[in-house]
C-alpha cells in the first residue's frame, strides 16, 4: 500500500452494500434534481423536498433497529430546530409575515435534511454520502458546461448572466461554489480511494468541474476553493499525497481550461451563434481527451498507492521541493506586486473600488479585479438594521423591504449577499448565535476524526461554503447549499464513534416521529399554498385574468397571513378594469403588510383623484429610489 506521509491504514473509499448505496443515492438525489430546478429557488420546490425528507426519516425511525446519533449531531439538529422556531416566531414582530413564513420554510428544509441524514446514514456509509454529493455536483456542473458550449441545444439565460455560466442553478457565483465543492471532493477521492474505477471517475470529473468554475468567472468561488484547499492541507495527514494528486490528475483539466480561455467565442460578449457552436465543438474534443488522460492518471495514482511504498527520504525531498517552489512563488509575487503590506493595500483598494460602469466584453478581465460590486453597501444597510433591532431583528425575510427604503442607489437586490449579515438584520443576535452553533458543529466533528478517509476534503469543501456565504446569497438556493450541508452531515456522522452516542428509546423515537409528522403536514400545507400562488402568478403573466383571480383567491385562503395573494388578485382585477374590486384587494393586502411599497403603488394605479398621489407618496416613502415610480411620476400626480 502506497504511503507518501505517515498515516493509518486506509479503508476502501466505498463498500457497496445497502447502507452505502442508500447514502450515495441520498446525496446524489438531494443535490442534482434540486439544483437542476433553478437551484431550488422557488418555494414550490421546498415543500416537495421537505416532505420527502421527513417521511424518509420517519421510515428510518420506524423500521431501523439501530438508530443512533452523536452528541454533535444532536447539538446541530437542536440548534437548527431552535433557529426554525425563532424564525417562525419572528412573524409576531415582522412587517411582512408572508416573507417571514417563506424564509422559515426554506430554513425548515435545511433542518429536516440534517435530521434525515442523521437517522439514515450509518457511520460506515459516511464516505458514500460524500461520494453522492460529488456525483450530484458533477452532474449539475457537467450539464452547465454543455449549455455553455452548445447554447442552441440547451436552455440558457445569457441575457441576465451576460455569458457567465449560470445554468441550471440560475446564478453564476453559486454554480461556481458548487463546482468548487465538487473539485475539492473529487481531488480527495483520487487521493484516498483504493478503487481504481472510482479514482478514474473522480479524476475525469475534474474536467467538467474545472470548466464550470472557469466559465462562471466567479472570483468569490475561486477564493473559496483556495481557502478550502488550505483547510484540506491542514487537516489531511496525507497532505503530500493530496498535493501530488492535484499536480498529476489536475494537469489535464488545467489544459482544458487554458484552451477554453483562448476561445474568444466562449469568453467574450457578442459572439455569433455559429462561432459559439464551432468553439464549443473544439472545446468538447479537448475536454474529452483531457478527461480520458485525467482518468488514466487517476487510476495510475490509485494503483501506485496500492503497490508502492514511498520511502521517508522521498517524502522529505518532495516536501522540501514544494517549500522551495512556494518560497520562489512568493518571491516572484513580491518582486512584481510589492511587499505583503503593499499587496494587501492594493487588494483592499480593489475590493472597495466602485465597479466599472461599462463591463468589458472580455469576461476574463473579471478575474483580474476584487471589486465587491456594491456588497459593502448591502452589508452596511443590514448592519444598521441590526443595530436598530439587536435582540429580535426585523423579522425573517424582511431584508428586501429594509433595503429598498434605505438604499443609496437603485440597485435591484433581494438579499444582503451575506448569510451572516442578513441573519443579524432579520433575526438579531440570537439568530446568528443559533446559526453559528448549527454550522460550526461539523467543524468540531472534523477535528475529532480528521485522520479518517475523506474527512479532510469534506471539511475543506464545507469551509469553502462557510466562507462563500459570507459574501453571497447561496443560502437562498437549496440546490447549492444542500451539497456542503450534506458534507457537514457526513462529518457529524463520522464523529459518532469518537463521542457518546445517543440511542433513542421507544418514546424518544415516537416523539421524533411525531415532530417529523408535523413537519410533513406543514410542508404539505405550505406546498399547496405556494403552488396556488405560483399558479396565479403564471396566469397573470399569461394574461389569463379569470384563472389568475381564482388561483389568487384560493392562495389567500391557504395563506391568510400573506399579502402576496391579495396583490396578485388585485393586479388581475386591475388589468380587467375592475378598479373598485382591485382597490379592495390591495387594501386587504395592505392590512397584512402596510410596508409593501408595491401594494401602495398598485393602489395608486387603481385610484383616482387625490387618493392616487396620496397612495403614490406612501409608496415613494417606502421606496425612495424606485425606478418604477420615477417613470410614471406625472401620471401618479407627483411633482416632477
Amino acid at each position: 500500500m502506497t504511503t507518501l506521509v505517515s498515516r493509518p491504514a486506509l479503508r476502501p473509499a466505498l463498500r457497496i452494500d445497502g447502507a452505502t448505496a442508500l447514502a450515495a443515492l441520498f446525496g446524489t438525489l438531494l443535490v442534482a434534481p434540486v439544483a437542476a430546478a433553478n437551484g431550488g429557488y422557488s418555494p414550490t420546490a421546498w415543500g416537495w423536498v421537505t416532505l420527502g425528507l421527513a417521511w424518509a426519516a420517519i421510515l428510518a425511525l420506524v423500521l431501523r433497529a439501530d438508530v443512533s446519533i452523536g452528541r454533535l449531531e444532536a447539538i446541530a439538529i437542536v440548534a437548527f430546530g431552535a433557529l426554525v422556531v425563532w424564525s417562525l416566531a419572528s412573524v409576531l414582530w415582522s412587517d411582512d409575515a408572508g416573507a417571514s413564513v417563506l424564509s422559515t420554510e426554506r430554513l425548515l428544509l435545511y433542518a429536516t435534511a440534517l435530521a434525515a441524514a442523521a437517522v439514515l446514514v450509518r457511520v460506515r456509509a459516511t464516505t458514500a454520502l460524500v461520494v453522492g454529493v460529488w456525483a450530484g455536483a458533477t452532474l449539475v456542473c457537467g450539464y452547465g458546461v454543455l449549455t455553455h458550449m452548445y447554447p442552441g441545444r440547451f436552455l440558457g439565460n445569457d441575457t441576465i448572466a451576460g455569458r457567465r455560466l449560470a445554468q441550471p442553478v440560475g446564478y453564476w457565483n453559486s454554480l461556481g461554489l458548487l463546482a468548487s465543492v465538487g473539485l475539492l471532493v473529487a481531488a480527495g477521492l483520487v487521493s484516498t480511494t483504493r478503487s481504481r474505477v472510482l479514482g478514474a471517475a473522480a479524476a475525469a470529473s475534474l474536467v467538467p468541474l474545472s470548466l464550470a468554475l472557469y466559465f462562471t468567472y466567479s472570483r468569490g468561488a475561486s477564493i473559496a476553493l483556495a481557502a478550502g484547499a488550505v483547510v484540506v492541507l491542514a487537516f489531511d495527514p496525507r497532505r503530500l499525497r493530496f498535493v501530488l494528486t492535484f499536480l498529476i490528475a489536475g494537469a489535464a483539466p488545467a489544459v482544458a481550461v487554458v484552451k477554453a480561455a483562448h476561445l474568444p467565442a466562449l469568453t467574450t460578449l457578442g459572439a455569433g451563434a455559429r462561432q459559439v457552436a464551432d468553439a464549443g465543438s473544439t472545446l468538447m474534443q479537448v475536454s474529452l481527451l483531457a478527461a480520458a488522460v485525467a482518468a488514466l492518471a487517476g487510476a495510475l495514482l490509485v494503483e501506485a498507492d496500492r503497490r508502492i511504498a514511498a520511502p521517508r527520504s522521498a517524502r522529505i525531498a518532495f516536501a522540501v521541493l514544494l517549500v522551495v517552489v512556494a518560497v520562489a512563488g512568493l518571491g516572484a509575487a513580491s518582486a512584481t506586486y510589492g511587499n505583503p503590506a503593499s499587496i494587501a493595500k492594493r487588494g483592499w483598494h480593489s475590493f472597495t473600488a466602485k465597479p466599472p460602469k461599462h463591463a468589458s466584453a472580455d469576461l476574463n478581465s473579471r478575474l483580474l479585479t476584487l471589486s465587491n460590486n456594491g456588497r459593502v453597501v448591502l452589508w452596511r444597510v443590514a448592519w444598521h438594521d441590526f443595530t436598530a433591532h439587536p435582540l429580535n431583528g426585523s423579522g425573517a425575510g424582511s431584508y428586501y423591504a429594509v433595503w429598498v427604503q434605505h438604499r443609496t442607489e437603485a440597485t435591484q437586490v433581494r438579499n444582503a449577499h451575506s448569510l451572516y449579515f442578513e441573519t443579524l438584520a432579520e433575526l438579531g443576535a440570537p439568530g446568528l448565535c443559533l446559526l453559528a452553533l448549527a454550522l460550526l458543529a461539523p467543524l468540531a466533528a472534523a477535528v475529532r476524526v480528521r485522520r479518517a478517509p475523506l474527512v479532510a476534503c469534506a471539511a475543506g469543501a464545507y469551509v469553502a461554503f462557510l466562507l462563500h456565504v459570507t459574501f453571497d446569497w447561496d443560502w437562498q438556493l437549496p440546490g447549492v447549499a444542500l451539497a456542503p450541508l450534506l458534507l457537514g452531515a457526513a462529518l457529524l456522522a463520522a464523529a459518532r464513534p469518537e463521542g457518546r452516542r445517543l440511542r433513542p428509546g421507544t418514546w424518544s423515537r415516537a416523539g421524533a416521529a411525531a415532530v417529523l409528522v408535523v413537519i410533513a403536514g406543514f410542508a404539505v400545507f405550505a406546498l399547496v399554498g405556494n403552488r396556488a400562488l405560483a399558479s396565479a402568478e403564471r396566469a397573470t403573466t399569461a394574461q389569463r385574468w379569470h384563472a389568475a383571480e381564482g388561483s389568487a383567491r384560493h392562495a389567500s385562503s391557504l395563506q391568510p397571513w400573506s399579502a402576496g395573494p391579495w396583490r396578485v388578485l388585485g393586479e388581475a382585477q386591475l388589468q380587467q378594469g375592475k378598479l373598485g374590486e382591485a382597490r379592495k384587494s390591495f387594501r386587504a393586502g395592505l392590512a397584512k403588510n402596510p410596508h409593501d411599497w408595491r401594494l401602495w403603488l398598485d393602489l395608486a394605479l387603481a385610484s383616482k383623484g387625490k387618493a392616487r398621489p396620496a397612495a403614490a407618496r406612501r409608496a415613494l416613502a417606502l421606496n425612495p429610489r424606485s425606478v418604477e415610480i420615477a417613470r410614471i411620476r406625472i401620471f401618479l400626480g407627483l411633482e416632477p
